[in-house]
């Protein structure tokens, strides 16, 4: 696994990283370059940010945001299948950003979150998916605020750009906050999808059902949008530009319905995230605990 262990720095040290390090697994030739330091590297000078910024550094990597828009929000990570649209999913730094699109608030960043965005229906074309009902106020907020600083980097916040097992797949890619932790009865349970016709988000290794590998695979590689596709609903972005085919092919066995999802070991507790319940808490590693499933 490559860990990737981030230190706070000042917004003058991370514009010469920017310049200077590589973008980890998720660098593309169209991407510029991010300012994640190689593992095991340290900043050079260290500020104090608000517990805020700091909670929102590890919430953008236990959310996953960090997959799609990269690290330090430098954007650039293909969608190649919107055609007649962007071929990259957009930057959240605004060093990066055409002025005109820079964000000025929070309210521009939690609206987004709050109501995704479908750039295309198309399958495989990699949509904004809302997070309301996912993200409480105060996660959003803490977000926006990290973005907003600019992405100062953030001592503590792990970012495990290529996780090995099935279980911490699961949880690096955000699969455990909108389905809940798989297994009869798990916590925590799906997420609320009130605007779609199930009214939450489905969960998996359900017994009662019986999806077969090859739907899940669709469904991973291409994503779903429950029609119509409605601002704030819930929808499932397609991972297939996004996981490598190894990550794909481990995740497919450890999320199955029926009698086989039913016969699957327990996996490991869900990890603590930053402002659970709108209060502070320990900041999430991004990781979670060791697991023995599959």
């Amino acid at each position: 696994m490559k860990r990737i262990i981030v230190a706070l720095a000042a917004p003058a040290v991370v514009a010469v990283l920017l310049v200077a390090a590589g973008c980890a697994s998720l660098a593309t030739p169209e991407a510029p370059s991010s300012g994640s330091p190689a593992p095991g590297a340290t900043s050079a000078a260290a500020v104090t940010v608000s517990q805020q910024v700091k909670d929102g550094a590890a919430l953008y990597v236990a959310f996953a945001c960090i997959r799609c828009h990269a690290p330090n929000g430098v954007g650039g990570v293909p969608n190649r299948l919107n055609v007649g649209g962007d071929d990259t999913i957009p930057a959240l730094n605004n060093a990066f950003r055409d002025p005109s699109e820079a964000f000025h608030n929070a309210a521009q960043i939690t609206q987004v979150m709050s109501e995704g965005s479908i750039v295309s229906k198309k399958p495989g074309v990699i949509n904004m998916p809302s997070w309301k009902g996912v993200a409480n106020d105060a996660q959003a907020s803490a977000i926006a605020a990290y973005i907003l600083a600019g992405f100062p980097q953030a001592s503590g916040v792990a970012y495990d750009a290529d996780p090995a097992t099935a279980a911490d797949i699961y949880s690096a890619y955000a699969c455990i906050d909108c389905h809940g932790q798989v297994g009869a009865n798990a916590s925590p349970a799906p997420a609320p999808n009130p605007l779609s016709p199930d009214k939450a988000v489905p969960a998996l290794r359900n017994p009662g059902d019986d999806v077969t590998q090859a739907d899940f695979m669709t469904t991973i590689m291409e994503g779903s949008i429950p029609p119509p596709g409605k601002v704030s609903e819930l929808l499932m972005p397609a991972w297939g530009q996004i996981m490598s085919s190894q990550q794909v092919a481990k995740i497919l066995k450890y999320i199955p319905d029926g009698p086989k999802g039913k016969a699957l070991p327990a996996p490991a507790a869900a990890p603590a995230l930053p402002l659970a319940g709108g209060s502070a808490s320990p900041a999430a590693s991004g990781s979670p605990a060791t697991s023995s499933s599959p």
